[in-house]
């Protein structure tokens, strides 16, 4: 009898534990399976929603990224757009950007603040870079960043190293060589959201460039476990971007990625003479100007033409790669027009073109020098 009444209750429990259960899954809140995803144009990527059955899937901009009724997205061209699934009366996102395929640099950053985002963002203004924002699985409250708080989130997070886990996809990551990896400094190290995206990528035989804004710990502390969790990586001296201004960053992207130590080739530069006069030029980063430096080492002399008495305009002779965006010039600036023009202004336009580079001269030497007609521009490195 004793044994009967055993296993009845055994048989009990064992029921007990799966009404628990499958309450439990049932209750589970619904997730998306990522929040932001990077790929390039015709790539394709599942999204998936967690604990939930009935889902109903849209694009925010179709000429973008399509995505079918099983959650299944087609990188159609460059851009940005965001993917909603929606259950019941909720609305679940993931912002999905497409990159055309032509880039190879990478900005991959994290940031609960905005310092970091800001510090990112100028950084792609420079190098013209894809950029991504890591976001974590679980998002983090304004109590688990509680700082002077031991037992808030972030705080155990370091203490215990955790790795925490991201929702952010990179389908294209073998597109990029230069990686610019952004984060908050948290206790004098980088946060747990860094140490999983490194462990997870396999970024062996890229160059990887770290970048921080800290209160006051700077990225000293971060770089010893950035070199460890990226392995195979050429990871360069990182730079804290606090208070950074463009033209210090600039200077830390010459002196790591143009400059390759003991390479005479790569110490050379790209030098712009008007007339017999060289000029002290600041080039951009960008794939135009690669192009154009490659072009310049065999010598490339353009013949100009005063244009509207504010520019002077001449064909370079090749196509370089365009990145157009609507720009309001000013003396000094050096750009790409239609894909095959060089103009340099001593005036200013606006207009739709591709930033190369920046004359540091006064508006007054810039006319004395291009307001007086025709002139003859050469490029050579040296």
């Amino acid at each position: 009898m004793k044994r009967r009444i055993g296993a009845v209750a055994g048989l009990m429990i064992i029921l007990l534990l799966g009404v628990i259960v499958a309450r439990e899954n049932v209750w589970a809140a619904p997730y998306i399976s990522e929040k932001t995803v990077i790929m390039k144009t015709g790539q394709s990527h599942i999204l998936k929603m967690k604990n939930a059955e009935k889902v109903k899937w849209s694009s925010s901009d179709k000429k973008v990224v399509t995505v079918s009724k099983k959650g299944k997205v087609k990188a159609k061209k460059a851009g940005r757009a965001t993917i909603t699934a929606k259950v019941g009366k909720k609305k679940y996102k993931t912002s999905i950007t497409v990159s055309d395929g032509q880039t190879t640099k990478l900005i991959v950053y994290f940031s609960e603040t905005g310092n970091t985002k800001k510090a990112a963002e100028k950084l792609q203004k420079i190098t013209g870079a894809d950029i991504i924002r890591l976001q974590p699985k679980k998002a983090y409250t304004k109590d688990d960043l509680e700082y002077n708080n031991d037992d808030c989130r972030a705080n155990k997070e370091q203490e215990e190293n955790k790795h925490v886990a991201i929702s952010t996809s990179i389908k294209n990551l073998e597109q990029y060589q230069e990686i610019y990896l952004g984060y908050s400094i948290w206790w004098g190290r980088e946060p747990g959201v860094i140490r999983t995206f490194l462990s997870k990528n396999n970024l062996s035989g890229k160059t990887v460039m770290p970048f921080c804004t800290s209160g006051s710990s700077g990225i000293s502390g971060s770089m010893s476990d950035i070199r460890e969790l990226a392995k195979g990586a050429d990871v360069k001296d990182g730079m804290d971007m606090t208070d950074a201004t463009e033209a210090e960053m600039r200077n830390w992207i010459n002196e790591n990625i143009l400059a390759e130590e003991g390479s005479e080739t790569n110490k050379k530069s790209m030098v712009m003479t008007i007339g017999s006069i060289d000029v002290p030029v600041t080039w951009e980063i960008n794939k135009a100007v690669e192009e154009l430096n490659e072009l310049a080492r065999s010598g490339l002399t353009i013949s100009m033409s005063g244009y509207g008495g504010f520019e002077q305009v001449g064909s370079i002779g090749a196509n370089l790669t365009e990145d157009d965006r609507e720009i309001t010039t000013s003396p000094g600036d050096i750009v790409l027009y239609n894909g095959n023009r060089l103009v340099v202004f001593y005036g200013s336009n606006t207009w739709d073109y591709t930033r190369l580079g920046k004359i540091d001269l006064s508006k007054s030497e810039l006319t004395k020098l291009l307001g007086n007609g025709d002139v003859t521009i050469t490029l050579n490195v040296r």
